[in-house]
């Protein structure tokens, strides 16, 4: 009897794999470019969104529970934090119709499910990449390298905290609507 299943064995290498190909890419940057700067950041910004794209393709989590239910005040909290400037920033830039596609979302009623899905994946996507990019920020901090965690940390709330605001924000109207995916 095997105590581990095929498939995950599978996972866990594909995932492996996509996070070395990440490391390199990295290392490359910084060694090209420097990694005490803004520029290195938003590089591995870029570079841990494409592994989440791969996580959750490969993974296919779930995605339920009393977790991604939001609740009005977290709205009111993510206006006051500037979130609907944020989305404006991003539809003004291009953003939203370069992942129209993306969401699954062709403007009617029954394909709001799958909305609300590709909400919940992009908010768990943004929240550990958060996670992962402080962790990359501790270590930076640990190599003595303050300036890379700092550049680190800033960009990750433009990267991964305002997209989370803006999902949840978005969730909330789909609730409000009685959508669940």
């Amino acid at each position: 009897m095997a105590l581990v299943r095929p498939d995950w064995v599978r996972i866990w290498v594909q995932l492996g794999l996509a996070a070395v190909l990440v490391a390199l890419a990295a290392w490359g940057l910084g060694h090209v470019i420097g990694s005490h700067n803004l520029l290195f950041a938003l590089g591995v910004q870029v570079l841990l969104m494409w592994w989440a794209l791969a996580l959750l393709a490969v993974t296919r989590p779930p995605l339920r529970g009393a977790f991604f239910t939001v609740n009005g005040w977290e709205v009111c909290l993510y206006q006051r934090l500037g979130a609907p400037a944020f989305g404006t920033l991003l539809r003004r830039v291009g953003w939203e119709r370069l992942r129209r596609d993306a969401r699954g979302f062709s403007g009617t009623r029954a394909s709001l499910a799958r909305l609300d899905h590709a909400t919940r994946e992009a908010e768990y996507s943004h929240l550990l990449l958060a996670l992962v990019c402080a962790g990359i920020a501790l270590g930076a901090l640990s190599l003595h390298a303050a300036d890379t965690a700092g550049w680190l940390m800033l960009t990750a709330i433009p990267t991964h905290l305002y997209p989370v605001m803006l999902q949840r924000s978005l969730r909330w109207r789909l609730q409000r609507l009685g959508i669940r995916g």
